[in-house]
């Protein structure tokens, strides 16, 4: 991802039950979602499991030590609704440590330690987008730019 937009939890720490249903809402058109964590509870991998997609992993591995789960799942309303569900049940690390969205071949989210960190949003996804989606999580966003 080159530039991007950037919502900054600050000090505010985004629900992660609203931000499933939030993602689903704002990237409807998102095909393909990530996961990667150390800490993933049972229930949670076999959700990821239930929505398995075919392919390679695409992000590159953001946890070398210790070794990480990875999943590659279909991004649709029933996963975000099974994911928000999920959250409601499990502190963030349980669900995961790194989250990637792609829509086909391009990437459209990227968060590293999320729930923790900078969330980031490919530029390419209009502003009234973005500004929506930071509202629904009751995040700043700015215009960032890969460095």
């Amino acid at each position: 991802m080159g530039k991007y937009w950037e919502l900054d939890e600050g000090s505010e720490r985004v629900d992660s039950a609203r931000f499933f249903e939030a993602l689903w809402k704002h990237f409807p058109g998102a095909t393909t979602f990530y996961a990667e964590g150390t800490s993933i509870a049972r229930d949670v991998t076999n959700c990821y499991r239930q929505h398995a997609e075919e392919g390679k992993y695409l992000p590159a591995a953001q946890t070398l030590f210790p070794r990480s789960a990875k999943f590659r799942c279909r991004f649709s309303a029933e996963f975000a609704s099974a994911l928000s569900g999920l959250a409601q049940r499990h502190a963030e690390r349980e669900l995961l440590d790194h989250l990637v969205v792609y829509k086909g071949s391009e990437e459209l989210i990227f968060w590293h330690d999320a729930f923790a960190n900078v969330l980031l949003v490919d530029s390419s996804v209009p502003e009234h987008v973005v500004r929506a989606f930071a509202a629904d999580l009751g995040l700043p966003y700015t215009r960032g730019r890969a460095g």
